[in-house]
């Protein structure tokens, strides 16, 4: 592998990404939105799928070798080592309502590394992607850029927050009720009583907020895979930190700990409740 194959990959999956968040755009303003729910009780809308689609067209056509995951059709296997795991749109629920917390995810895998990663969120019209070892970059309006080029002029280098003490830390996750139907509400109660302020900025724009050092930690107890790739490469490029609840640094254990890395073990510790809880007025 050299590096200069997983470039040609980021320039391709943030061309592609942008793509489809602007056609995800085009319906949270412009159009009507149908929905469709699937046999879990999630839904899908029309903007999901046609965003997935530009996103595995393009990666197809010029990538054929390279693995596809992503939630709303079967995974495309490959041989060349690298996987691209997409979510078209995270938030869909949001984006039903009409909120502007979601986003399209796209993280790319080689050999089981993340070594890349893209988070556009269309509705808030932010853009930020990371490769390894080329730093994590942040364009926070994309109103008047039209293309990828114009884009990268733009980006400033993005930085996880500076704070280093938790009982001072803002921390966010989407809600408190996939903790209590996952039987997990305690360690958001730990956490939230460990730290100073909590909120509910939800699914990827959360996460994004911790990459780009506007919240200090981002937590979720019930996620997959395709919710949190792109983050993995983010953070670590923006001076931050992904695990999972148990502290290992991976996006396969269904829940997630974001951080500004100089928190992450103490987030850690306070989730399982071996901090002391804060007497904040």
């Amino acid at each position: 592998m050299t590096d200069k194959a997983i470039a040609s990959r980021l320039a391709l999956g943030l061309d592609a990404t942008f793509d489809a968040g602007k056609a995800i755009a085009e319906f949270y303003f412009d159009m009507a939105i149908d929905v469709v729910w699937k046999g879990d009780g999630s839904p899908v809308t029309q903007a999901d799928e046609r965003a997935e689609k530009i996103l595995r067209e393009r990666i197809g056509a010029v990538f054929p070798d390279d693995a596809i995951v992503g939630e709303e059709h079967e995974d495309e296997h490959g041989t060349s080592g690298f996987k691209w795991i997409i979510d078209p749109l995270d938030g869909t629920e949001a984006f039903i309502r009409k909120l502007p917390i979601f986003g399209t995810l796209v993280g790319l895998e080689y050999n089981d590394e993340l070594v890349g990663g893209i988070c556009f969120m269309p509705a808030q019209r932010e853009i930020a992607w990371a490769t390894r070892g080329q730093g994590c970059w942040w364009v926070q309006d994309t109103t008047h850029a039209y293309d990828i080029e114009t884009l990268k002029e733009r980006a400033i280098r993005a930085q996880v927050s500076p704070c280093s003490e938790l009982k001072q830390a803002m921390i966010t996750t989407t809600g408190q009720g996939a903790f209590h139907r996952s039987g997990r509400v305690g360690e958001f109660l730990k956490l939230r009583d460990a730290t100073r302020k909590d909120r509910g900025f939800g699914h990827c724009w959360g996460h994004l907020l911790v990459v780009t050092g506007r919240m200090d930690i981002s937590f979720e107890p019930k996620i997959r895979e395709w919710d949190i790739a792109p983050f993995a490469a983010m953070l670590a490029e923006a001076g931050g930190k992904l695990t999972d609840f148990e502290g290992e640094p991976t996006i396969y254990s269904g829940n997630v700990v974001c951080s500004n890395g100089v928190l992450h073990d103490d987030a850690i510790k306070a989730l399982h409740g071996k901090l002391p809880k804060l007497n904040l007025k």
